[in-house]
């Protein structure tokens, strides 16, 4: 996807829900960020070991700016999430993949 077509994916799903506010007291026009690509870490569990890979996806908003969530959609589009970092990590950890930009937003 192009930052254009992150854009508009962003924009139409944000804005019937711009004023909503999250547990943590902030609106997502607040939240919202200027697309960008990141690399963040994807943590799975197999057989009791811990394997991190790095995956590619668009940071399209930000709890704040020291670090904490991040919301985070999969390079295709396809699904949003939440990444957490803080001021001393290389890259963010992804936290979970949760469907649409409300639903994620709403997680963090």
């Amino acid at each position: 996807m192009t930052v254009e077509q992150v854009r508009e994916l962003i924009r139409s799903q944000s804005e019937d829900y711009l004023s909503t506010k999250n547990d943590h007291g902030i609106t997502l026009r607040q939240a919202l960020v200027p697309p960008k690509l990141i690399p963040i870490i994807v943590q799975t569990v197999r057989n009791g070991r811990v394997i991190g890979r790095e995956q590619t996806v668009w940071l399209v908003g930000k709890e704040n700016s020291e670090g904490g969530y991040g919301i985070v959609m999969r390079e295709d589009g396809l699904q949003f999430g939440l990444s957490s970092g803080g001021p001393g990590d290389e890259h963010p950890t992804l936290v979970g993949w949760y469907g649409g930009l409300t639903s994620a937003f709403l997680s963090m």
